[in-house]
């Protein structure tokens, strides 16, 4: 269990809170912000692509083995209608977010868990990621890819803590992004750096994946 100072924590986030209920301006977004929207867009349009090819090898198997059981016979349907979902292209597929982590990446957590090590506040905690990673060990002169487990602690902040435990498994369905590295404090004195984790607002992709998917027709 991570034992962590909260103020600092906590005056972050009352930092990030409106100074007052008057409606805000809309703010045009910079370059950089839709260069790095388009790119996340272009990403989840390769992880269709790479859906639909990875379901098409999996019918093609299930076709050449016969497919005449009602078990395959189930399997061949459920496939053929997801293919049909992804060639649809109607919402975007979102990749989950990739090893290493960087500032700026948008996507679902890997397998759409966390574990949570500390409840901040009610809009933050600090859990911990397990991402999958491929490595290259030699065993006996022969190299052999294999796949191990990376932990990296983030801090979550704008999402509410609510239904989460310490010391449990949460699920989290949100699309993230990266947003920044902080720093604070242990009990011991010592300092740790960790991700710092938001909510991603879908609505300000939903024009680029419009108009990737119009382009596609």
């Amino acid at each position: 269990m991570l034992a962590v100072v909260i103020a600092t924590l906590v005056a972050g986030l009352a930092a990030d809170a409106p100074a007052s209920s008057a409606p805000s301006a809309v703010v045009k977004p910079t370059p950089a912000t839709l260069a790095k929207i388009e790119a996340f867009v272009k990403h989840c349009d390769t992880s269709r692509r790479g859906a639909i090819m990875s379901l098409e090898h999996t019918l093609r198997g299930l076709n050449s083995a016969g497919g005449k059981n009602p078990q395959a016979a189930r399997q061949i349907a459920a496939v053929e209608a997801e293919l049909r979902v992804l060639r649809a292209n109607k919402e975007p597929v979102v990749p989950p977010l990739s090893f290493p982590p960087e500032v700026g990446a948008i996507g679902r957590l890997p397998r759409l868990t966390c574990h949570v090590e500390q409840v901040v506040s009610d809009r933050e905690m600090l859990v911990r990621c397990n991402f999958p990673v491929k490595v290259t060990t030699v065993k006996r002169y022969q190299a052999r890819g294999e796949t191990v487990t990376q932990g990296i602690l983030f801090l979550v902040r704008g999402l509410s803590t609510r239904e989460a435990r310490e010391g449990a498994d949460l699920q989290m369905l949100q699309v993230l992004e990266i947003t920044g590295k902080e720093t604070y404090k242990t009990v011991d004195g010592k300092s740790n750096t960790v991700w710092v984790l938001g909510e991603f607002d879908m609505k300000t992709a939903e024009p680029y994946f419009r108009q990737l998917a119009a382009g596609q027709q």
